[in-house]
């Protein structure tokens, strides 16, 4: 999959729900230039749920990107995402910043997409119907980052969690 553009995040997420952050907040971030640029120009989309509120800051031992219940943030260096959780725990989200980005734009796609998972609780059809779409999503997140989804255990993995909340 394709980073998407700040168009595509736009048109899920709604006017004034993509931020970007601007060049001077990264650029003495030590990540890969093509993560830190996708910061900048693609941005980081709110979607209820998942991402909460946007704030790009150098904090000890990480680079904070978002929070919602937790804090969303890179690791120096690799990039790879984690959510730091209030408990002092951390969960694994996915391998890159570029790779949480194209997750997001899955589920949010999904979600403004989905009619089954408003009414998943209505009858069994419907019941059925978001199941699928949510084990539709997690494979697509697999394929596009598989330790993202590991073995599915809602402990150690941020995206089998937070997917089967909406049917909670």
């Amino acid at each position: 999959m394709l980073l998407p553009d700040f168009a595509a995040l736009a048109a899920w997420a709604g006017a004034g729900r993509v931020i970007r952050a601007s060049e001077l907040e990264v650029t003495t971030w030590k990540l890969p230039e093509p993560q830190k640029t996708a910061l900048v120009s693609t941005g980081v989309p709110i979607l209820d749920g998942v991402v909460g509120e946007v704030s790009f800051q150098a904090q000890p031992g990480r680079y904070r990107l978002a929070s919602n219940q937790g804090v969303l943030g890179a690791v120096p260096g690799s990039g790879e995402v984690l959510q730091w959780q209030p408990d002092g725990s951390t969960r694994f989200v996915n391998s890159t910043i570029i790779q949480w980005l194209c997750s997001i734009h899955l589920v949010g796609t999904w979600l403004a997409g989905s009619e089954a998972v408003g009414r998943w609780d209505a009858d069994v059809e419907a019941e059925e119907q978001a199941f699928a779409e949510i084990a539709a999503v997690l494979e697509h997140i697999r394929a596009l980052d598989p330790p993202a989804i590991g073995d599915g255990s809602h402990d150690n993995h941020f995206w089998p969690a937070t997917l089967d909340r909406w049917l909670s």
